[in-house]
């Protein structure tokens, strides 16, 4: 008996296969609920970006959804796009027999960014129209993307000067090697300049222009094959990074609102995103959940004079995390008929200005006569002098903040702020592996990132399309379950004499 099963057929046998790529992929296969979907999208904006005139060009609807079943399976090469779209066929059917190579896929999303933005908040409207956006809950949050360059193109002023005086230690050794040899042969004998010096040239003029853009930029390192992008702190280290932020609706986690930046930090980004949501949706959402890095100085005043209900952890001064006692910031109690400050022992700090820091505009108090008081050491501490401190001035909103988050109303509302958004991060960087941009500069990482949200949107719309078919099928199978029934309750000799529903049902 043997051991393996036999090949049923040789490769060099001829076979005959149905004709029809309509047979060839399941009706129950996901491209074909992608691609119904995606048909419910306004192509407009991205169909007129196209000239009348000249060659035909691949239609921009076949490109759009190859890219975004591509990226729902984590497949972003367009070099492997092209392969499948070869030899799968479920690209053939989406592709309708067409075969754009790489370059083509490659063009399309570097050059239709803004279309392809277009087109990722025109799934906020065919999954609001689905029911699937109800705006109750909205939790924005700001998630670090790697560039396309790696941290090896990441230059400061340290690293410049080090290798300027590398190469200005080869050239004047090529210089001396030059003179050396004009003495012994003489200067017209011909010879062309040598290759690594012409090499050695331009690494020079290169870290010229990159000093000059780290003065010009005003920022410790900048990233020398991307400029658009920004040094920032990952889970990875320090990497040339993009900051994504994403607004989404607590009820079916649907990315209502979208924008990539370049800000290391989520200060000054709330305002923005619940800008776009309006602009998606046509309607504001109830409440706005954000973490710390949203609790700057600008959002809380926004949130304030737009009386946008939102819950915000407020970040604390940097001064109030060293000390917790009796006499921390905290326990000094504004007056109420003067502009100061009355500390836990009964001294009068009075108002002595104005500054401003990364973190806020703040407003500094000092005491007089402190060294006499019996708590000096307690309060001052070892430094000496008289108390100083200082109060935000948005204490009274960060204030607020706090009262609105102790309450057990705001703990369960902002619990939700967890099981919104930084789950569609998992999803994003971890199941689709969307975790490093492969366009480089900004207007490619946008379009990655459209196209990402939009698959993101498509996919949980139409698994909601699934979810309503298999209801409307079940539905109508009870209905008929309840007319057979009543059908053999009024003629059982007719249908069957037990009464009850026939065995082939």
């Amino acid at each position: 008996m043997p051991r393996f099963k036999d090949m049923p057929m040789h490769p060099s046998q001829i076979l005959m296969f149905s004709q029809s790529v309509e047979e060839a992929v399941p009706a129950d296969s996901d491209v074909r609920v992608l691609s119904e979907v995606m048909d419910s999208l306004d192509w407009s904006v991205l169909e007129r970006s196209y000239s009348e005139t000249g060659r035909p060009a691949y239609p921009p609807r076949v490109l759009a959804k190859m890219l975004a079943y591509a990226y729902s399976k984590g497949m972003r090469s367009s070099r492997k796009i092209e392969e499948f779209v070869e030899n799968d066929k479920r690209y053939i059917w989406l592709a309708g027999g067409l075969t754009p190579d790489h370059n083509t896929l490659a063009r399309f999303r570097l050059d239709k960014w803004a279309e392809l933005t277009e087109l990722y908040k025109d799934s906020v409207r065919v999954c609001a129209e689905a029911g699937l956006v109800f705006l109750n809950v909205v939790s924005v949050d700001g998630s670090k993307l790697q560039a396309k360059s790696s941290r090896k193109a990441i230059y400061d002023d340290s690293r410049v000067a080090r290798e300027m005086a590398a190469v200005e230690k080869v050239l004047q050794e090529a210089e001396e090697t030059d003179r050396l040899e004009d003495e012994k042969f003489g200067a017209s004998n011909g010879r062309e300049v040598p290759e690594e010096l012409k090499d050695t040239k331009k690494r020079k003029a290169k870290l010229e222009e990159i000093s000059k853009r780290l003065k010009e930029s005003k920022r410790k390192n900048v990233v020398a094959s991307e400029p658009d992008s920004r040094v920032m702190k990952t889970k990875g280290g320090r990497l040339p990074s993009y900051n994504l932020e994403a607004a989404v609706d607590s009820e079916n986690q649907i990315i209502v609102g979208m924008q990539l930046t370049q800000g290391e930090t989520d200060h000054g980004q709330l305002p923005q995103m619940v800008t776009q949501v309006e602009a998606n949706t046509g309607l504001s959402p109830d409440i706005v959940l954000g973490d710390s890095g949203f609790s700057d100085e600008e959002t809380l005043k926004w949130v304030d004079e737009r009386e946008q209900e939102a819950l915000i952890a407020p970040k604390e001064h940097p001064q109030e995390r060293k000390r917790n006692d009796l006499f921390c910031s905290r326990c000094f109690l504004a007056a109420e008929d003067k502009d100061a400050l009355i500390c836990p022992a009964g001294r009068e700090l009075r108002f002595q200005g104005e500054f401003r820091t990364g973190s806020g505009t703040y407003r500094q108090y000092g005491a007089t006569g402190c060294q006499s008081c019996s708590f000096y050491r307690e309060c001052v501490g070892e430094r000496g002098g008289s108390r100083r401190v200082s109060v935000s001035t948005i204490s009274r909103l960060r204030e607020h903040m706090r009262e609105k988050l102790k309450s057990a109303e705001g703990k369960a509302t902002f619990a939700l702020r967890k099981q919104t958004v930084e789950p569609v991060f998992g999803q994003i960087k971890r199941n689709m592996g969307f975790d490093r941009f492969l366009a480089g500069g900004l207007a490619g990482a946008t379009a990655e990132t459209a196209l990402i949200c939009l698959v993101h949107n498509l996919l949980k719309c139409g698994r909601k399309a699934h979810i309503t078919a298999d209801l409307l099928l079940h539905r109508v199978a009870m209905a008929f379950i309840l007319v057979v029934r009543h059908i053999t309750d009024r003629f059982p000799r007719h249908n069957c004499r037990s009464g009850r529903l026939p065995a082939w049902f």
